[in-house]
C-alpha cells in the first residue's frame, strides 16, 4: 500500500465525468418514482411528512427511497461497456431498468397491502392512525423487494431485452410469493397474530417483523445472485426461513434469557427487544451469506 502512496491514478479514474450523467439520470428516476408513488398512494407526501409530521409515512417513504437507490446501484454496477460510443445506449439501458425496478417496487406495495397485511387498510393505518409499525413493515417490503430486484438484474445480459425483463418479473413473482409464505411462518411464531399487534399500533412488532423480512431478503437475493435454479431457490428459501426462526429462538433463550421475547415485543411494545431481534437476524443472514464466499 505504501508503494502506491503517491499514485493518483485511482482518484483520476473515480473523477470520470460520466459519473455526473449517471447521477443526474438516477436523481431524475428517483423524482419520477416519488411522483408516481405519491399519485398512487392517495395522499400528499410533503403535507404528511412536513406539516402533519406523520412518522409512519416518513418511515415508509424512507424505505422506498433507499430501495430505489439499491435498485439503481444494481443497474449501474451491472456489466456494461465503458466506451464513450456506447454511452447513450448505456444511459438508455439504465433508464429502462431503473423504471422497471421502480414499477416492481410499486407492485410490491400493492402485494403488501393485499397479501402480507390483508386484514386492514394500510392507507388508513398510515394516514389516519400514523401507525409506525405498519410503516416499518411497508419500508421492509420495499427494501426486501429491492434486494431481490438488484440480484435479478445483476450479471451479463445473455438474452434479448424482452426476455431479460420477463425473467426479472418471474423472479419478482416468485420472491413475492416466498415473502408471503415467510410472513405466515413468522406470524405463527409469535403469541398473538401479527395483524392484531400491528393494528394496535405496536411499533415494536412492525420493527421486528420488518427486520425479519429484510434478513430473509438478504438470503433470497444471495441465492438469486449466485444461481438461477427455481427448485433450488425454493429449497434455499425453506432453509433460510428455518435458520431465521432458529435465530429468533437463540435470541430468546440465550441472548435474552431473563425475558420472553414475544412478551416484550407483543405486550410491552419493547423497541429495545425488537431492535436486538433485528440486529441478530440481519447479522445471521450476513454471516450465512458470507460463509459461502
Amino acid at each position: 500500500m505504501l508503494d502506491n502512496f503517491s499514485d493518483l491514478a485511482p482518484v483520476l479514474e473515480l473523477l470520470d465525468w460520466r459519473i455526473i450523467l449517471y447521477l443526474t439520470l438516477s436523481l431524475v428516476i428517483l423524482l419520477i418514482a416519488k411522483l408516481v408513488n405519491q399519485a398512487l398512494s392517495g395522499y400528499k407526501l410533503n403535507e404528511q411528512i412536513t406539516h402533519i409530521d406523520n412518522k409512519a409515512i416518513a418511515l415508509s417513504f424512507a424505505g422506498f427511497v433507499l430501495a430505489v437507490g439499491i435498485i439503481l446501484s444494481g443497474v449501474l454496477n451491472s456489466p456494461s461497456s465503458t466506451d464513450t460510443t456506447t454511452l447513450v445506449a448505456d444511459l438508455t439501458n439504465t433508464a429502462i431498468w431503473g423504471a422497471i425496478g421502480c414499477a416492481m417496487l410499486l407492485l410490491s406495495r400493492w402485494f403488501n397491502d393485499k397479501c402480507v397485511l390483508p386484514q386492514f387498510s394500510t392507507k388508513r393505518e398510515l394516514v389516519t392512525d400514523k401507525n409506525v409499525g405498519v410503516g416499518a413493515v411497508q419500508a421492509a417490503v420495499y427494501l426486501t423487494t429491492a434486494l431481490i430486484i438488484r440480484a435479478s438484474i445483476a450479471g451479463e445480459d445473455i438474452y434479448t431485452l424482452p426476455v431479460e425483463i420477463g425473467l426479472s418479473f418471474l423472479w419478482f413473482a416468485i420472491s413475492q410469493t416466498l415473502i408471503f409464505a415467510f410472513s405466515k411462518l413468522y406470524s405463527s411464531f409469535i403469541d398473538k397474530t401479527l395483524h392484531s399487534q400491528l393494528e394496535q399500533d405496536n411499533a415494536a412488532t412492525g420493527v421486528a417483523f420488518g427486520g425479519a423480512l429484510f434478513s430473509y431478503g438478504l438470503l433470497i437475493s444471495f441465492y438469486i445472485t449466485r444461481f438461477d435454479g427455481i427448485l433450488g431457490l425454493l429449497i434455499w428459501a425453506l432453509v433460510s426461513a428455518i435458520l431465521l426462526c432458529i435465530t429468533r429462538l437463540v435470541v430468546d433463550k440465550m441472548l435474552l434469557p431473563s425475558c420472553h421475547l414475544n412478551k416484550e415485543i407483543a405486550d410491552d411494545s419493547n423497541w429495545g427487544a425488537a431492535l436486538i431481534e433485528v440486529a441478530t437476524s440481519v447479522g445471521a443472514a450476513l454471516i450465512i451469506t458470507g460463509s459461502f464466499s
